[in-house]
């Protein structure tokens, strides 16, 4: 039996996760900076990115011979962009 090790799913998992947070908060900034240019960009990359963090993430847990600290750390992220996606959401769609 091998040692667990983290693999560049993991990596990556985690990496994906981070920025599609970071790009949910400076979303408002970076549309103020650019006059709304660049916010169709963003806000695919935000639901592309959500989409790939949460299949990284079946990925990452179904691997037997990889450590779960860094697919526990990204999930966690991906969990709260999902999250904020979904109160968005309700909220746009039950204010008129």
């Amino acid at each position: 039996m091998s040692a667990k090790k983290h693999s560049w799913k993991s990596y990556l998992f985690l990496i994906t996760s981070v920025l599609v947070t970071a790009a949910m908060f400076l979303l408002d900034p970076i549309a103020r900076a650019n006059s709304e240019t660049l916010t169709p960009v963003i806000l695919a990359f935000i639901g592309l990115g959500t989409i790939c963090s949460i299949v990284l993430a079946v990925f990452c847990f179904r691997t037997l011979n990889e450590k779960k600290t860094l697919p526990i750390l990204g999930l966690l992220f991906t969990s709260l962009n999902v999250i904020l996606i979904v109160s968005f959401l309700w909220i746009g769609a039950n204010i008129v």
